[in-house]
């Protein structure tokens, strides 16, 4: 659902997919929209620990127009919507706590500031900050984007 966003070369993973997709087959998948939460994330992430040089980044998944030109002609009825997650959570920092035992990207950022303990505090006061943005009545919202299309006959 989510996982494709993370391929470093976007054109090998959407080819894949689409090869193994029989005509007439939907395609359906999830990302993160690159101005909302969990694309924020991602930005936030990459200020300290910048992806490898020449891989895409997974918040330009979530941008409609680079998902339809990724997926090229050889589908038909692209549609997008935008659907929210609900994640219960006590507070910013309960929810970051959680974040960074169950997010790759996250934890292994955490990781690597470990030896910098105020790089660290940094990043978890960053990440708070980001997530009290998006938190209301005990709730992260969490807004994605829903891709669906069908493989043409080609």
């Amino acid at each position: 659902q989510f996982g494709h966003m993370f391929a470093p070369r976007p054109d090998v993973a959407i080819a894949e997919m689409l090869r193994v997709l029989k005509p007439g087959g939907r395609i359906a998948f999830s990302t993160w929209p690159p101005e909302l939460l969990v694309g924020r994330m991602f930005f936030l992430v990459e200020k300290y620990l910048p992806p490898p040089a020449g891989a895409a980044p997974p918040s330009s998944w979530g941008d409609p127009n680079v998902v339809r030109q990724r997926l090229g002609d050889i589908v038909e009825g692209v549609e997008f919507n935008c659907e929210e997650m609900l994640a219960p959570t006590l507070s910013p920092q309960h929810y970051r706590a959680q974040l960074e035992i169950t997010i790759g990207p996250i934890a292994k950022t955490v990781s690597k500031l470990a030896t910098e303990p105020s790089r660290l505090a940094q990043f978890r006061s960053e990440l708070e900050l980001l997530i009290d943005r998006f938190l209301a009545r005990n709730q992260v919202h969490q807004s994605y984007l829903m891709t669906r299309a069908i493989k043409t006959k080609h």
